[in-house]
């Protein structure tokens, strides 16, 4: 009676957990199954966990937790226990492994190999019936066979035929191992447990030529490492059954031997490394340096070689001669990616060739943006202001010199004491972070004003960094006129384009308004009118607002005198007031343009002016040291030694220039110069340009007497006799 109520249970099961229209392989046929599913409750409904509606949803749900735990991401099997059997030596050796899959799906099980020495012949039994049994799906790939199987629990058993020096890679994880042999051995024991990469060795008895050979296992693997120098690391294993004495290895490539551990003690004779030994099993690592990398090839007394070859980033290696496998495997362990593992076996030879590869020089740290502002005063002081900003991944200092005195030192707007490396030293050492920072420096030099004007070298700091911008501002006090600013990727000149238009407009202008009368000659009124635009270009530079003026009150003028000839009566009044109105217009958009640019370039200087505040640190020591008595001042200035310093304010100046420099480094420094005259030098012009304006009212003396005769005679007009009062 309980089995028919278990059955109908797991059916219901089975339908509950298959989703509809795809019932699983094997399953019962659908209309049952959908006839129980019916009668039992919903999913979402909640039943008593006493009934059998809540017993098998709970079996529902425990069916699919075990279907989400069979998911496997890595080494999805299990390898038990190998058994082999069968005489040494006398044909094919049998053997039966036990193991299983951990995932829900076909997985490649690593049995044995090298492939190249050991045949296979098996049948897999996953469960299913004798007669169903066929020949397990084997491949090899690499250095081993590999099952292709998806039972949860299998037995292979089969035969396997070894060749060559009679040796199995076993690539595990294999829990234990058995060997049941006649006619032979295995070197390893009998009896193993927890094999992983490894390799067994089996011999017979009483054989002459392994006796003559040496030991009956000699396991010889190897590492080449270059560098600066390079460097070798040898692993050799050797068993047998009797005591292994003194073990001789050859050193066939000039190796140099430092270190041997896992002996009790070594010595070279005659090109090959003495090696004692006790017992009849070692394990021993050897290392040192060789000369040079060539050919390489196996010990005699090894049918096959582990070789790993390795190099740093400053060397690249081309490696031929052998099949390469992956680097996993290799009993070495590995310390760069460029690792590569050679099975290397007897007889077949490894060519190596080392390529170096050369150094490029790089920057390991740069200024972003360097902006300098100079500000020269009246009595020959320069006072520069440098904030750079950088980026740093390794110096610790940098020698700066300011190209003057140092005053003051800040690094992410916090003061610093100013430091030498020597007493005569001009250079500052700036300590450096690593990242993006922020530096500030001011420094005070001397620079000799000429009379009359000349050229003036501006000094400019120099430091072994690349600076991507160099931007500069040099401030001039009133009685300094630039000319010009050279030595940044363009020169800049006094004036611009714009200065150069609003020139040419005044020229024009003039040229339009100059009207000597009927009586000069054409020759003196080219000359007057080539004065009056002279006049109108200096005027734009001496006074901008009196040059907007005067040019707005000539246009009006000219477009007043053709209203008057096109238009009469209440149309010539009505277009004299729209003049007069766009001409007041006019003038109010030019005294604004003037004005604005003028604000702007306040504001930017304004900008460079701006010099970083105290940090509050430096404020509370300075007040610590009055509050100790600490306040006496040095002579020359109030600057005292060993003392974090504070900022200084930039001096104002009336007009400045701004140049820049993209790219610069200590053979492409940049070295600005200044082209300058003076007020004193501009009086002699100053004064040609006001005899140019009493040449010009002379000339036109006339015309104004006139119109100042008619302006005169219509404001003293009365109204006629008799006529009505308005």
């Amino acid at each position: 009676m309980l089995l028919l109520l278990v059955v109908p249970s797991l059916a219901l099961a089975q339908a509950a957990v298959e989703p509809t229209g795809a019932p699983a392989a094997g399953a019962a046929p659908a209309a049952p199954a959908a006839k129980a599913g019916a009668a039992a409750p919903a999913r979402g409904a909640a039943l008593p966990p006493d009934s059998w509606a809540g017993q098998l949803e709970m079996l529902s749900r425990w069916v699919e937790q075990r279907g989400a735990a069979g998911e496997c991401a890595e080494r999805c099997y299990a390898l038990d226990r190998l058994r082999i059997t069968g005489a040494v030596g006398e044909g094919p050796l049998q053997f039966e492994l036990s193991g299983g899959v951990l995932a829900d799906g076909p997985v490649a099980v690593p049995l044995f190999g090298p492939p190249e020495h050991v045949r296979i012949e098996a049948v897999l039994d996953d469960g299913r019936p004798a007669s169903r049994r066929e020949a397990a799906p084997i491949s090899f790939e690499g250095s081993h066979y590999y099952l292709w199987t998806a039972a949860r629990r299998f037995v292979l058993r089969g035969t396997l035929s070894l060749g060559g020096d009679l040796t199995l890679l076993v690539a595990g994880p294999l829990n234990s191992f058995e060997a049941d042999v006649t006619g032979g051995s295995v070197a390893e024991g009998a009896r193993l447990s927890g094999l992983s990469g490894a390799a067994l060795h089996f011999s017979t008895e009483g054989g002459a030529a392994a006796q003559s050979a040496g030991p009956t296992v000699f396991q010889l693997s190897r590492a080449v490492r270059v560098g600066r120098e390079i460097g070798f690391e040898y692993r050799l294993v050797m068993r047998s059954g009797t005591d292994l004495g003194v073990v001789r290895l050859p050193l066939a490539f000039g190796e140099k031997v430092l270190d041997v551990s896992g002996a009790s003690g070594f010595r070279v004779e005659g090109g090959e490394l003495v090696l004692p030994t006790s017992g009849r099993s070692a394990e021993m690592t050897i290392s040192g340096t060789l000369p040079k990398v060539g050919v390489f090839s196996p010990d005699p007394r090894s049918a096959y070689e582990w070789w790993l070859f390795e190099s740093d980033a400053e060397h690249r290696l081309t490696v031929n001669g052998a099949r390469q496998v992956d680097a996993a495997e290799s009993p070495i362990p590995r310390t760069q990616a460029t690792s590569r593992l050679l099975l290397v076996q007897r007889g077949q030879s490894v060519e190596v060739k080392v390529e170096p590869l050369a150094g490029v020089e790089v920057l390991a740290a740069v200024v972003r943006e360097h902006r300098r502002t100079l500000v020269l005063t009246e009595r020959g002081d320069l006072v520069a202001d440098d904030a750079l900003s950088y980026e740093n991944n390794g110096i610790d200092y940098l020698t700066y010199a300011p190209g003057g005195r140092p005053i003051y030192l800040a690094t992410d707007g916090k003061a610093q004491r100013i430091m030498h490396q020597g007493a005569a030293t001009e250079e500052v050492l700036v300590p450096l972070q690593t990242g993006s920072h922020t530096i500030q420096v001011q420094s005070l030099a001397q620079a000799a004003v000429r009379s009359i004007g000349g050229t003036m070298a501006l000094p400019m700091p120099s430091y072994p960094l690349t600076a991507s911008r160099v931007a500069l501002t040099v401030g001039l006090p009133e009685g300094v006129l630039p000319v010009a600013l050279l030595g940044g990727d363009r020169p800049v000149w006094f004036a611009d384009a714009g200065d150069a238009l609003a020139v040419a407009i005044g020229f024009a202008a003039a040229w339009l308004a100059v009207r000597p009368g009927p009586a000069a000659g054409r020759g003196r009124v080219r000359a007057l009118r080539v004065l009056g635009g002279l006049v109108m270009a200096g005027l734009w530079f001496v006074a901008p607002a009196t040059f907007v003026a005067l040019l707005v009150g000539i246009a009006t003028a000219a477009a007043a005198w053709l209203a008057g000839r096109l238009f009469r009566g209440a149309s010539r009044a009505a277009a004299m007031a729209v003049l007069l109105v766009a001409g007041g217009l006019a003038l109010l958009i030019g005294l604004f343009a003037i004005s604005a640019g003028r604000y702007q370039s306040e504001r930017r200087d304004s900008a460079y002016q701006t010099a970083a505040p105290a940090p509050a640190s430096a404020r509370r020591a300075k007040d610590d040291d009055q509050a100790k008595g600490g306040a006496s001042l040095a002579p020359g200035g109030a600057v005292l030694e060993g003392v974090t310093p504070v900022a200084l304010a930039l001096p104002s100046y009336a007009r400045n220039l701004h140049v820049s420099r993209e790219l610069v480094t200590e053979e492409r420094a940049f070295r600005p110069v200044l082209v300058y005259t003076t007020s004193s030098a501009l009086v002699p012009l100053a004064l040609l340009w006001l005899a140019g304006v009493v040449v010009l009212l002379a000339a036109h003396r006339a015309p104004l007497t006139e119109i100042y005769r008619r302006a005169s005679a219509r404001l003293a007009r009365r109204p006629e006799d008799g006529a009505p009062a308005a």
